[in-house]
């Protein structure tokens, strides 16, 4: 849930992929590297209707909205 928790400490604002993986995997994001779609999409399953509060942005990065 490292993924979860750097949406959280920046929620409201867009978080670049390169952004979570380098703040959640330790490691800088790799071309055609989809494991953080992987990751959020895990957490949104996890969350159910809670899962509608992390939105992506397409082309920049995803969203937890803020309520």
């Amino acid at each position: 849930f490292n993924v979860l928790e750097v949406l959280m400490r920046n929620a409201g604002r867009v978080v670049s992929k390169q952004e979570i993986s380098e703040n959640a995997l330790g490691r800088p994001l790799a071309r055609f590297d989809r494991s953080i779609d992987v990751h959020l999409s895990s957490i949104r399953q996890k969350l159910g209707d809670g899962g509608k509060l992390i939105r992506t942005v397409r082309g920049l990065g995803y969203h937890l909205v803020k309520e």
